[in-house]
């Protein structure tokens, strides 16, 4: 049976104004209040009558997909437009519409999942970019508004992951690059709040070991995910170790991988005679440089369009056979690892 904004005001002990105002986030309640009501609110799992009246029907889900960190200025990834693209795509086939918000980590102090659920009358939601520090990514394992997490393993009876098996796609790029006879690795990494992060570092650690490669043999440049990072790190080691520093570049991103060829390039080495790259996500960017970039391709867009399919058979209570969906890779066989 599902619960109205009326059964929260009476469990509260509320008006349904005060519920209401509460919701949307006005300041003129107590945050004792505002707080106890949001409590009851995520325990029940309310939604606004908008989706009650609406979740049965295919047609008239609202869905939104929330995005931590595009509108940081110095992010400049280009897969949330093609997880967009995949969302779009799903949801165009049957004739239904996709929102899209920037989210930070300032709006999740403000506001929680239910209180945005309820202010933009969602039925559901796909996340993608989240960290392991966000509170949303907390929220999510016990929040009863169906959602779907990108790149994020939940558990839940209204949650779903959408996901690349990194840890095993790490691997074989890994191992392609010792298959070409480089040992002295410099290993390129990301973020440390996110998940895939550590899931290809120990495909990476896998690989060393299998191929009896020390770990502290591999210098490791921390850049979190951020390209003009990746570049200025590179450079300060270039000109201080030169050919000594390594002879291959393990990225866990493309655009990682793309200030590790501008840095190599502007400190007068060349790409592959010099030093090997490699990336990771399937960018496009990667496919216009000369040589083209050896990568994994995630195929950013089936995941998006993945994560939208799954959130409607959740919002629809289709039965699904895995609420954990591992979506195929593809290694791209570019032209930036030469054989020594």
């Amino acid at each position: 049976m599902s619960v109205s904004i009326k059964d929260i005001a009476r469990i509260a002990g509320v008006t349904v104004g005060t519920v209401s105002r509460a919701l949307n986030g006005y300041n003129d309640i107590s945050e004792r209040t505002k707080s106890q009501i949001l409590k009851i609110v995520a325990e029940t799992g309310y939604t606004p009558n908008v989706n009650a009246r609406t979740l049965s029907s295919k047609r008239h889900n609202n869905i939104a997909m929330l995005l931590s960190g595009i509108a940081e200025e110095k992010n400049r990834d280009s897969n949330v437009l093609s997880l967009l693209i995949g969302a779009y795509k799903f949801m165009d086939n049957n004739d239904q519409l996709i929102a899209t918000y920037p989210i930070n980590s300032q709006l999740q102090k403000k506001k929680t999942i239910e209180q945005l659920c309820f202010e933009y009358s969602l039925s559901g939601i796909i996340f993608f970019g989240l960290r392991s520090t966000d509170l949303y990514y907390t929220n999510i394992q016990s929040t009863k508004i169906p959602c779907v997490v990108v790149d994020f393993e939940v558990q839940g009876d209204k949650q779903g992951s959408v996901i690349t098996d990194d840890e095993r796609a790490f691997e074989e790029i890994t191992q392609y690059v010792i298959d070409h006879n480089h040992r002295k690795l410099i290993l390129v990494y990301g973020r440390e709040e996110s998940e895939v992060t550590h899931r290809r570092y120990a495909g990476f650690c896998t690989t060393l070991e299998k191929n009896h490669i020390a770990l502290d043999t591999v210098r490791i440049i921390y850049t979190d995910f951020q390209e003009q990072i990746t570049y200025e790190k590179t450079c300060t080691l270039l000109q201080q170790f030169g050919k000594s520093l390594g002879t291959a570049f393990i990225c866990m991103s493309d655009y990682c991988a793309l200030g590790v060829i501008r840095a190599i390039h502007d400190c007068g080495f060349s790409v592959p005679d010099d030093f090997s790259v490699t990336g990771f996500d399937g960018a496009e960017a990667g496919k216009l440089i000369a040589p083209s970039l050896t990568t994994i391709d995630q195929n950013f867009v089936k995941k998006g369009f993945v994560a939208a399919q799954l959130l409607c058979n959740i919002l629809t209570q289709q039965t699904m056979p895995e609420r954990i969906v591992v979506v195929d890779y593809t290694f791209v066989n570019g032209k930036t690892v030469g054989r020594l």
